[in-house]
């Protein structure tokens, strides 16, 4: 399980005005306890040059749940047996989507590669815990970000493994995950 992530610790790698919190009337749709407290009081990034890319909408306050949409989803993936009417659009990782479930909080992957959609992480908390770790990591693995003596140190990919690993194992569990395409990414610098 990952550490407790409140606003002080986003806001040590994300500045306080990049952070998108959502007042309750967005949050009326969002069934789960936790989630809807995390996204009132925390919020997740809204930045260029971060790993997430935030919907739209989202970004400026917005919830979209899928709901009558759901019904592409399961044309699309006809071996998909998880109900996608209770996710909400929380934007992208590269060309993946990423969706949260609303009822209990878990975060999914849709692979632009077609493959299906997976659990990404077990919770929101998780998932920003994961973005946290990346951000912290970035001068080790991202050339516009580096270090101030110039020094990559080449075990970052390792240390965000072993992160990932230890406090959300499921993240990884999938093939498909997002994750797994972070990772080569951070493994070849950003190249």
């Amino acid at each position: 399980m990952s550490p407790i992530v409140d606003r002080a610790m986003m806001e040590e790698v994300f500045d306080a005005e990049d952070l998108v919190t959502l007042d309750d009337e967005a949050l009326a749709g969002i069934a789960h306890e936790p989630t809807r407290a995390f996204l009132h009081q925390v919020g997740l990034p809204n930045r260029f040059r971060t790993w997430l890319e935030l919907d739209e909408p989202l970004s400026e306050g917005t919830v979209t749940i899928v709901g009558d949409k759901a019904t592409a989803l399961a044309a699309k993936y006809p071996g998909l047996t998880l109900d996608t009417s209770t996710w909400m659009t929380v934007g992208g990782i590269g060309y993946d989507n990423v969706a949260l479930d609303v009822t209990d909080g878990r975060v999914y992957c849709i692979p632009e590669s077609g493959a299906l959609p997976c659990l990404l992480n077990s919770s929101i908390q998780d998932f920003a815990y994961f973005l946290h770790a990346l951000e912290v990591e970035r001068p080790n693995y991202d050339f516009e970000a580096e270090s101030e003596d110039g020094y990559f140190d080449p075990d970052a990919e390792d240390r965000l493994l072993a992160v990932m690993t230890a406090n959300d194992p499921a993240a990884l569990a999938c093939s498909d995950s997002t994750w797994h395409q972070v990772l080569e990414h951070v493994k070849h610098k950003l190249q």
